[in-house]
């Protein structure tokens, strides 16, 4: 891996540039031989490889924690395996933390519907205001498909 210097609205800031390109979901959980890591935590929950694999294979329709989970899980895959990470850090964060957002959203499989205020409006929980799940998601998609 490499170090870079970026500039950001005028401030320089050193972050990791990675060397490999960023994978998708289904690459992820078509090739379990290339996850470099043997446990991954998506909000409150860690889960094994497999039980990951097992969650990613889950369909989507229905339930938009399983379409948050796949694009989370394959973003810290992507980073964990070197690909440039400093745009997507925050919004892995907040994604974290929407899925881990209990009873409000998470865990993968708590039945979150496309025209839920929690996947289309940012939500308050406690003292912290989570942007909407759509938002994230997007963000996530476009990282893991090379496009930020």
């Amino acid at each position: 891996m490499t170090a870079c210097l970026i500039a950001l609205s005028g401030v320089a800031a050193a972050c990791d540039c990675g060397t490999n390109e960023c994978k998708s979901p289904g690459y992820w959980k078509n090739h379990p031989e290339a996850w470099p890591v043997q446990c991954i935590k998506i909000g409150n929950t860690e889960y094994t490889k497999a039980q990951a694999i097992e969650t990613m294979q889950m369909p989507v329709k229905g339930d938009k924690t399983y379409t948050m989970f796949d694009a989370l899980v394959a973003a810290k895959l992507n980073v964990a395996n070197g690909c440039p990470s400093c745009q997507i850090k925050n919004t892995i964060a907040d994604a974290d933390q929407w899925m881990g957002a209990v009873p409000y959203f998470g865990p993968a499989g708590s039945g979150v519907k496309a025209n839920s205020d929690a996947w289309q409006k940012r939500t308050q929980v406690g003292k912290c205001s989570i942007p909407s799940g759509e938002y994230l998601y997007q963000k996530l998609d476009a990282y893991n498909n090379g496009l930020l």
